[in-house]
């Protein structure tokens, strides 16, 4: 390989020499297409996976529209203090204290922390059913974006027997209810040391609990209580739909909750049958160990003209603070699923 002059890197679509992020453009191409050929040809242990039907009180549950705010983020304060507690959800937190909050919320300090860089080799092939995303087609009663200057989060309302939920797969059996979805700029989750400029997490919660709290709470005996799907976006000549309605609407409010025009989940979330699974917990505070995180196989489209509109949505006292930094995988094994 020779070496490459300017000339050589010159748009093809321009006249103007390629800059730092059409560059970066070509090498996530690169990388995402090794990832894939890596996945697909690089010939991974394959296990099956069975289980039996878990209990659970369907249709016993109160409306989950009842607990919705009950999962809260808290604006970050200058110097402020951790202080110990024994609430499962924080009062408040900073990212930029992220290294100190083992101290307060020692699960912060466990083995089986999120976010991770994910690897490309040595994934274990998984076979089973297919997930399923059920009324994931259906409009809520009301959809609200709410913003706290570190996240950007969407909270919807259902009648109750049209809630969005997830099952088969790696949550195989167990029906998980749709619960919120936070934007986080950049993202959290990596692919081979590949960080992607943005990324959602779209939390749901095991039907047999009734609120946030009382599924966080069951960690010592449940440790997938909680089922997060994460959506990595990468810089494309277009926005994905969903997530650029989310951003404008964002941009355009001025207080804290904002009604948006009701929009069915998929709109924000598109139903997927390629992915990768691991073991986790919450990225936040109290970073219960608690999580099964399913991170989709192919990123979603975003321009940089979005990604600068998502900036500004944050605080600007806490400018390069909207993300945890990776965790030790350790020995948790990562599964593929296509």
């Amino acid at each position: 390989m020779g070496f490459v002059t300017c000339e050589d890197t010159q748009d093809q679509t321009t006249t103007r020499p390629n800059t730092l992020f059409d560059d970066a453009d070509d090498i996530q191409r690169q990388l995402d297409n090794e990832a894939r050929d890596k996945i697909i040809f690089g010939k991974p242990k394959t296990v099956w996976v069975f289980r039996l039907p878990t209990e659970f009180p369907q249709g016993s549950t109160k409306p989950w529209s009842r607990y919705t705010r009950n999962f809260k983020k808290f604006q970050c304060r200058k110097k402020t203090k951790l202080v110990k507690n024994s609430t499962l959800v924080p009062k408040d937190w900073c990212y930029n204290d992220q290294n100190q909050w083992y101290k307060v919320y020692p699960q912060c300090g466990g083995r089986s922390q999120s976010p991770v860089d994910l690897p490309t080799l040595g994934l274990v092939k998984a076979k089973g059913r297919h997930l399923r995303f059920i009324n994931y087609d259906v409009l809520p009663r009301r959809l609200t974006l709410s913003k706290n200057g570190k996240q950007i989060i969407l909270y919807g309302e259902w009648e109750y027997h049209h809630q969005p939920l997830v099952y088969g797969g790696a949550a195989h059996s167990r029906r998980y209810v749709f619960h919120s979805m936070i934007l986080h700029y950049h993202s959290e989750h990596s692919i081979g040391g590949l960080q992607y400029p943005l990324e959602t997490q779209v939390l749901h919660i095991s039907a047999e609990f009734k609120t946030l709290e009382e599924a966080l709470a069951s960690s010592s005996r449940d440790h997938q209580a909680l089922l997060g799907i994460v959506n990595l976006y990468k810089f494309k000549n277009h926005t994905h739909r969903g997530l650029e309605e989310f951003l404008n609407v964002g941009y355009r409010s001025l207080g804290i909750n904002t009604s948006m025009t009701p929009r069915a989940l998929s709109y924000f979330n598109p139903p997927f049958k390629e992915y990768v699974c691991y073991q986790g917990s919450l990225t936040y505070p109290p970073c219960t160990e608690t999580v099964l995180w399913l991170v989709r196989g192919r990123a979603l489209p975003i321009t940089r003209e979005i990604i600068t509109l998502a900036a500004t949505l944050f605080d600007d006292g806490e400018k390069g603070s909207f993300i945890r930094q990776p965790q030790p995988l350790n020995d948790r094994k990562v599964f593929y699923f296509n």
